[in-house]
């Protein structure tokens, strides 16, 4: 699949679930916005000139869809989708596009992805309260499937600094939160996540989901 299919297809994102099928989902229209604006961008690099991008969609037009909505760019793929949420099991939270790729995060923490290629199947993750805890450690597991069939696992020692207050801005309302970030080693490499934590919650995240794949973004963008 080429880059452009990838990231159009990862920007297809939400399937309609209103209750009137005829009446288009304002999300859905914001979702066609940033795709035709994809779309349009790559096709006037192609033709060597500069493309019109659509206007981005706004906070308006993601709360009129009147449920939860997560946004997940993988910067190594330029994707940029808004997902919504496809299941729920206690603090697991299981976000889907409409394509297939599920990121399913234990109180905001990534602990599987499907749909990515080499997938992380699952994943042993610190609490909210452990990443909120400065210069605390943990262990963090990683299961992620071999060439064979087989399971690979990968243990990091991780330990935790507290950078402090910040305020930042998602789909134009500003949050004020605390910056951490968990820096986890091995001796085969190093892998370091960032979160925004708002209260008890994670507000913004940068975390790793495997080799292949690298970081994923994620915004909470309608609780």
């Amino acid at each position: 699949m080429s880059r452009l299919v990838a990231a159009c297809a990862a920007l297809a994102l939400l399937a309609a679930c209103g209750s009137e099928k005829s009446e288009p989902s304002p999300l859905g229209a914001a979702v066609g916005t940033l795709a035709k604006a994809t779309v349009s961008r790559v096709a006037a690099r192609r033709a060597g000139g500069e493309a019109k991008a659509p206007a981005p969609p706004t906070r308006a037009d993601v709360e009129k869809y009147g449920i939860p909505i997560l946004r997940a760019v993988i910067p190594t793929r330029g994707a940029d989708a808004l997902v919504t949420i496809t299941d729920q099991k206690g603090p697991v939270v299981t976000w889907s596009t409409t394509d297939g790729t599920t990121f399913s995060l234990q109180n905001g923490v990534l602990i599987q992805t499907r749909g990515l290629g080499p997938d992380l199947m699952s994943a042993r993750v610190p609490s909210v309260g452990q990443l909120m805890r400065d210069g605390g450690t943990h262990q963090r597991v990683y299961y992620f499937l071999g060439q064979d069939d087989s399971s690979t696992r990968r243990t990091y020692d991780c330990t935790v600094d507290v950078k402090g207050r910040e305020s930042i801005t998602i789909f134009e309302r500003a949050h004020s939160v605390t910056r951490v970030t968990e820096e986890c080693q091995r001796p085969q490499g190093t892998v370091t996540n960032e979160y925004w934590i708002e209260g008890s919650s994670i507000r913004k995240s940068r975390q790793w989901a495997s080799g292949m794949t690298g970081y994923i973004d994620f915004e909470r963008v309608v609780d």
